[in-house]
């Protein structure tokens, strides 16, 4: 059982460049987004459950340097630069409409994949007494696996439920609902993590 008061949501990187058809990632990575599946629906009713029992939500976006010079080693792995991929101030790094940040949510901005680096997302989870996190978003290998792994080292109990997170294919999310499996989380249904409250 989860107690409310000590539970947050993390919804990581729902941003423009990660999932729309002329978003960064989709062109630098060459996603098919016609065979992604619908993870904002649930996302928006995780959000909606969080708001309406007064309990935390924390919403994460990546953004970047014009000239990636804080992160230049990601530059030099990807060809983030043509595309402007998360470039600070640009569509493509803002958070998509449906779940854009609500009145009293927090906003945490990242600059790794790892949204404990370099961030106060840890010093706000422990200002709140929260111990245990559900971690929502994309991607599911990527940072979502990097914020929860992260996550674990410092131990909170981390729930990552199934419909509600997102990799560049089925294959690339099997692998990191895997990853996420050992030890780092939990990973089940959606439906799960409203019954762990009851």
């Amino acid at each position: 059982m989860l107690i409310k008061e000590e539970t947050a949501l993390l919804v990581v990187d729902m941003q423009y460049g990660g999932g729309a058809p002329d978003g960064s990632l989709v062109k630098m990575i060459n996603v098919d987004v016609t065979k992604q599946e619908d993870v904002v629906t649930p996302i928006i009713k995780l959000k909606n459950y969080f708001n309406s029992n007064g309990m935390l939500v924390i919403n994460i976006k990546t953004e970047y340097e014009e000239d990636f010079s804080d992160w230049k080693m990601l530059s030099e792995r990807f060809d983030v630069k043509k595309y402007n991929h998360f470039v600070k101030g640009t569509k493509d790094a803002e958070i998509i409409p449906p779940l854009a940040p609500r009145d009293g949510e927090e906003l945490i901005v990242k600059n790794r994949w790892n949204a404990f680096f370099n961030t106060k997302l840890d010093e706000i989870l422990k200002d709140k007494n929260i111990k245990n996190l559900v971690i929502v978003g994309a991607a599911t290998d990527v940072c979502v696996l990097e914020t929860c792994s992260h996550a674990f080292s410092l131990n909170y109990n981390c729930i990552v439920p199934i419909e509600a997170t997102a990799s560049f294919n089925a294959e690339r999310k099997k692998m990191g609902l895997e990853m996420l499996k050992f030890g780092r989380s939990k990973v089940v249904n959606v439906q799960e993590v409203y019954n762990m409250f009851e």
